[in-house]
C-alpha cells in the first residue's frame, strides 16, 4: 500500500509584526534556556515573557520551545529563527554607531574626478591620504576635463575634483600641487642630449606641440605665453598629454609639460630642465562645491588641509 505523505502550509500573515522585545525574550530564553533565568537577566517577572514568547509562536505559528521540567528546550524551527534574531540584533545594535560615523564622515561613499596629467601629479598622493584616514571610505574615481568637472560639481555629480585654475566664482578650493614645466623633445632633436646644461626655449627652433584651448586651457594660455602662440604647430594641439608625447616622439616637434609626465618614461621622447629665465610651474587644485552635503567630503577636506599646514607647502611638489 503505498505511503500517502501529508503537507500542511502554514497560512501567510501579511503585514507580521515582530517586536524588537519580543526578539530579545526570545533570545534570551534560548541562551539561558529557562524562563526564570531569561526573564531576571531581561529584569522583568516571568509570566510577561512567557505571553510573549507565546504571542512570538503563534504569529510564527510554530513551536519554539519544549518546555520541560527543569526549563525549555528549544526546537529545530527555533534554532534557525534564533539564528536570524542574532543577525537582526546584531545589525540594530550596531545601527547607532554606524549611523554616527556616517554622519561624521567616517563611513560612505568620495566621488572623485581627476584630469590626466592630475592624474600623474597628485591622485596617487590623494588616494594615499584618503586609504590612511578615511579607511571605511569607498571611492569612486572618474577622469574628467576641468570645465567637466566644474560641470559636475555645480550638479553634485560628483565631490571633490582635482582641477586646474581659474577656479570660477561660488567654488572651494585649496591649493594641492605644483611642478615645474619641462621640455620634451624626440631622441633624435638636436637639445635630446643632456650635456647638463639648461635649456633656453630661444634655442628651440622647431614647431612646439601645444595644448587645445578647449581641452587644456589653463596650460594653452601659460605655454603660448611662455614660447609665443605663433610659434605653435597649430595643427597639433591636443589635450591628452599621451597624444601629445606620441606627436613628439614622431619628431613633429618639442611640447612643455608638467614634470609629473616624466615618469610615463615614453621610449624615443627625452626631457630637458628649462633655463632659470624660462622656467614656470603650473598648479592643481583641490576644489568641491560649499553645497555639498556629503560629510565625507568634509572629512577629507580637513585632512587636506591638515596636511597643508602640517607640511608648510602643497601635498604634492615637484622640482628639480
Amino acid at each position: 500500500m503505498p505511503v500517502q505523505a501529508h503537507f500542511r502550509i502554514a497560512p501567510y500573515r501579511e503585514g507580521m509584526n515582530l517586536s524588537l522585545q519580543q526578539l530579545r525574550g526570545f533570545v534570551a530564553v534560548a541562551e539561558e534556556r529557562h524562563f526564570g533565568r531569561a526573564a531576571a537577566r531581561l529584569n522583568m517577572t516571568q509570566p510577561p515573557l512567557t505571553r510573549q514568547i507565546q504571542a512570538l509562536e503563534r504569529a510564527l505559528d510554530v513551536v519554539l520551545f519544549e518546555r520541560t521540567g527543569r526549563g525549555a528546550r528549544i526546537t529545530a524551527a527555533g534554532r534557525v529563527f534564533l539564528d536570524h534574531c542574532h543577525r537582526v540584533l546584531a545589525l540594530l545594535d550596531a545601527a547607532p554607531t554606524a549611523t554616527r560615523r556616517a554622519a561624521e564622515g567616517r563611513t560612505g561613499t568620495l566621488r572623485l574626478a581627476f584630469t590626466a596629467i592630475g592624474a600623474y601629479a597628485i591622485l596617487a598622493d590623494v588616494l594615499d591620504l584618503v586609504k590612511r584616514h578615511l579607511p571605511d571610505v569607498t571611492v569612486e574615481l572618474t577622469e574628467l576635463v576641468s570645465p567637466d568637472q566644474f560641470a559636475a560639481l555645480s550638479e553634485l555629480r560628483i565631490d571633490l575634483g582635482l582641477v586646474r585654475p581659474p577656479i570660477p566664482e561660488g567654488y572651494a578650493s585649496l591649493l594641492v600641487h605644483s611642478e615645474d614645466l619641462v621640455l620634451a623633445v624626440p631622441s633624435g632633436h638636436p637639445l635630446a642630449h643632456d650635456d647638463g646644461a639648461p635649456v633656453a626655449l630661444t634655442d628651440v627652433a622647431d614647431d612646439y606641440i601645444g595644448y587645445s584651448p578647449e581641452g587644456s586651457r589653463y596650460l594653452h594660455d601659460i605655454c603660448a605665453a611662455m614660447i609665443g602662440v605663433d610659434r605653435y604647430a597649430v595643427s597639433q594641439l591636443t589635450s591628452q598629454v599621451p597624444t601629445m608625447l606620441a606627436l613628439v616622439r614622431a619628431g613633429l616637434g618639442c611640447a612643455l609639460i608638467p614634470r609629473s609626465i616624466m615618469t610615463m618614461g615614453v621610449h624615443g621622447v627625452r626631457y630637458r630642465e628649462l633655463a632659470p629665465a624660462d622656467a614656470h610651474s603650473v598648479t592643481l587644485h583641490a576644489c568641491w562645491s560649499p553645497d555639498s552635503p556629503n560629510p565625507a567630503l568634509q572629512r577629507l577636506v580637513d585632512v587636506l588641509n591638515q596636511e597643508r599646514s602640517g607640511g608648510g607647502c602643497e601635498i604634492g611638489h615637484m622640482r628639480r
